[in-house]
């Protein structure tokens, strides 16, 4: 009898075993109409091809075995892959409004997708217009902001004398004084470089963009997974830097309700109270508190990571190759000359420095993946079904490092975007910024930006390694954004 049970207990096992794998593995197949991709694996689906964390090479290897439009099993999600800059553009334009809203996959829901880069629907729509407008009304991007930037890079450049060309790594002091562009307009005041709680904040943005693989585990892995002691994911590490972060937009929004003047409306975060206040008496305002906190936390990183980084990498490939930085510098004297500092009037005329600026977002390939896109309206696309509750991730590596137009895209050649008559040409075929209506809020700014830094830095600066020193690596680390190796350099004083 006792041999009986056992045997009924045994086969009660194994029949659960079987059925619960083969229900796993028919989960793990792939939906008929999904484009082609990587066999997936019971359970683990195709984690096993980025199971060292970086979703760069393997999406690479992917494309070539697979084609430009292939499909993963990720979590609980499946996943499109599109690649080449034609087809993003394509269907951005085309299928848009399909896919516009974001996925409720882990990282994006840290926010509770509030603020405007992890929000879909009515509330991305209504905040988007409303910052883009605000934004604007106090100078973001525009020509009368220059001046302020211009400031900024004089406060700049005059703290690098203090390193007395010893060697440096500038990606601090970069972040802060790029922030401090933002912060004018956020919260209506710059930092000093050296305010102890401002460098605190920024080291902690620093830390999220850096050390955090959205592209890879975490952000597909169910939330219970997130919760395993030990942290095995960052998923523990990850909540302590956003809460900490979080402190400080808090600190700035109360602040400003303290001293909020209805007449007086001095920057992004007073603009806000104002609107709030206004629709108080509405039922289903999206202008709330949460909000508020919210993308004020998202202007500020989004603001300074991608332009400080897309720097740090200029500043590498400029110090790798001496004879780039040598014809920028002459093209900037002989334009500008050695008594003001580069302005935005100089722009048509300094065609080889933003060759330079274009091939440093090109190479830097500081956002290979645009955040990702989730269907909300089944569609089809070159034979392809984009089914709803798809996720789609948009390889912008692959326009950046494209061959066929790109020749040799992995060196840095700022002339691939100069013509025979010395001006400036093709300089659309990147998609560093994205594109459609989700495209980069800030990408006006950042250009400005970028050029007002990178020329008045050469304009008064050589940057070179450190004495007996190789030059710094092209590796990256890919987090949320690519970041250049920590590297040090010296910044010589021109005569």
């Amino acid at each position: 009898m006792d041999i009986m049970i056992q045997w009924a207990y045994l086969e009660l096992f194994i029949f659960i075993t079987v059925g619960l794998y083969t229900w796993l593995w028919i989960r793990s197949r792939r939906p008929i109409s999904y484009p082609p991709g990587p066999t997936p694996l019971p359970l683990i689906g195709n984690f096993y091809n980025i199971s060292d964390g970086d979703f760069l090479k393997p999406v690479r290897d992917i494309r070539k075995k697979h084609g430009d439009i292939f499909s993963m099993s990720l979590g609980t999600y499946w996943v499109i892959v599109v690649n080449g800059a034609d087809n993003i553009r394509e269907l951005l334009n085309s299928r848009g409004e399909q896919m516009l809203d974001r996925p409720p996959i882990y990282i994006l829901k840290l926010n509770d997708s509030y603020g405007i880069p992890s929000a879909s629907g009515r509330l991305w729509k209504e905040h988007r217009t409303f910052a883009l407008n605000k934004l604007k009304s106090f100078g973001f991007g525009k020509r009368n902001f220059e001046s302020r930037i211009i400031e900024e890079v004089e406060v700049f450049l005059d703290s690098l004398k203090g390193f007395k060309e010893n060697p440096v790594d500038l990606r601090d002091i970069i972040n802060i004084s790029i922030s401090n562009n933002v912060m004018s307009i956020v919260i209506g005041r710059r930092f000093d470089y050296d305010d102890p709680k401002f460098k605190y904040y920024i080291d902690l943005l620093g830390h999220n963009f850096r050390n955090l693989e959205v592209a890879g585990v975490l952000a597909f892995l169910p939330e219970i997974f997130t919760k395993i002691p030990g942290d095995p994911f960052g998923a523990h590490k990850l909540d302590d830097l956003s809460a900490k972060t979080r402190e400080f937009y808090i600190n700035e929004v109360k602040e400003h309700k303290e001293h909020f003047d209805d007449n007086n409306i001095n920057d992004f975060i007073d603009a806000f109270i104002k609107e709030m206040r206004e629709r108080k008496d509405e039922e289903d305002t999206t202008f709330t508190d949460k909000q508020l906190t919210t993308v004020v936390g998202d202007l500020f990183p989004t603001g300074t990571e991608t332009t400080s980084t897309t720097i740090m990498w200029a500043i590498l490939y400029l110090i790798r190759n001496k004879h780039i930085q040598d014809k920028m510098h002459q093209e900037i004297v002989d334009v500008v000359g050695h008594s003001r500092l580069p302005n935005m009037a100089d722009k048509p005329h300094l065609p080889y420095c933003e060759a330079v600026i274009i091939e440093s977002l090109r190479l830097g390939n500081i956002v290979p993946f645009a955040i990702p896109y989730y269907v909300t309206e089944d569609f089809e696309y070159k034979g392809y079904m984009f089914p709803k509750g798809a996720i789609i991730f948009l390889s912008i590596d692959s326009a950046l490092s494209s061959e066929e137009t790109f020749p040799n895209s992995d060196e840095f050649n700022p002339d691939r975007f100069i013509d025979a008559d010395g001006n400036l040409h093709s300089q659309e075929k990147i998609l560093a910024f994205s594109a459609g209506r989700r495209v980069c809020l800030g990408e006006s700014l950042a250009r400005m930006e970028l050029f007002l830094y990178l020329t008045s830095m050469v304009q008064r600066y050589e940057f070179l390694s450190p004495e007996g020193q190789d030059p710094p690596s092209t590796k990256g680390h890919l987090g949320i954004t690519r970041t250049p190796l920590p590297y040090d350099c010296r910044a010589v004083l021109r005569s």
